[in-house]
């Protein structure tokens, strides 16, 4: 059997009670646009199908643009998936993984005009993932419950631990809300989720910072921190410094560059970081 008749033969069971397969922005929503996730596991197996879903779309934009409002809308970052939903003549003849590179490359202005009037129909939106993501908790899922440490939830979950970061300062808020005790091996969070202060941090144990920031419920950018440019060493190793660490969550925390326009201008970046920052998260 091929992987389209694999995808083609589960497909019945994933449809919703309107016949529709949901898109991989809702299904996965903790899932950033390009990860690996995507090229395996329940991520690939999900795209599979929803390539076999849309080949049996009608293909007129009407019943498109239909099946697109009965979700969420997507990330900005999937501009170029939502326009070859619409248009399927203009699909590139990819592996049905979503990640192609298409013509929008050669042609910025085209991308961006397509991209404006996505967001114009409200088919695409700045930084939506969060909102998908809360819709679909019936609580608050403890990161400890899946990662015995938090350097781990930090390295392997970090847009998982970035939406429930945001989910619990809201909690936060409310005067009578306080968190569960956390076990010992997350004991260096828990000031920062019980106070929503991280206190003073350790930025060469980068991995650890980062999540108590997260569990504090705010990220500080390292310019925040007097660090400066000399302190990143371009590392992906679980004994990365806070400006590696830093990278990695922004990698998975940006949608798109009004989100990061909003956050840099939030934490009033200097201007020698600005290279800096465009190199590591280029969102359009």
């Amino acid at each position: 059997m091929s992987w389209k008749e694999s995808c083609r033969s589960r497909l019945r069971e994933h449809l919703d009670a309107r016949g529709d397969l949901a898109p991989p922005w809702e299904r996965f929503p903790d899932y950033e646009r390009h990860t690996l996730g995507w090229r395996m596991g329940a991520g690939e197996d999900w795209m599979g199908m929803w390539g076999v879903f849309l080949d049996q779309l009608a293909p007129d934009p009407e019943t498109r643009i239909a099946y697109l409002r009965r979700h969420p809308p997507a990330p900005i970052s999937w501009a170029d998936a939502v326009h070859e939903v619409l248009y399927p003549a203009e699909r590139g003849d990819g592996d049905g993984d979503g990640d192609e590179d298409g013509g929008d490359e050669d042609d910025p202005s085209a991308a961006a005009e397509r991209c404006s009037a996505l967001l114009e129909q409200g088919l695409i939106a700045s930084d939506v993932a969060f909102a998908t993501w809360l819709g679909q908790q019936t609580g608050v899922s403890w990161p400890w419950e899946h990662s015995p440490a938090p350097e781990e939830a930090a390295r392997y979950s970090t847009r998982e631990l970035w939406f429930w970061s945001r989910q619990v300062a809201e909690l936060r808020k409310d005067r009578g809300w306080a968190p569960p005790a956390v076990p010992a091996s997350w004991r260096a969070c828990a000031q920062a989720l019980d106070t929503g202060d991280a206190g003073a941090i350790d930025p060469r144990r980068g991995l650890l910072s980062l999540a108590q920031l997260l569990c504090a419920g705010h990220v500080k950018a390292p310019w925040q921190l007097g660090l400066s440019l000399a302190d990143f060493a371009d590392s992906f190793e679980n004994d990365m410094g806070y400006v590696d660490a830093f990278r990695l969550w922004g990698m998975s925390a940006f949608d798109d560059a009004e989100q990061l326009r909003r956050y840099v201008e939030a934490t009033r970046m200097p201007p020698g970081w600005q290279g800096w920052v465009a190199e590591q998260f280029p969102v359009a």
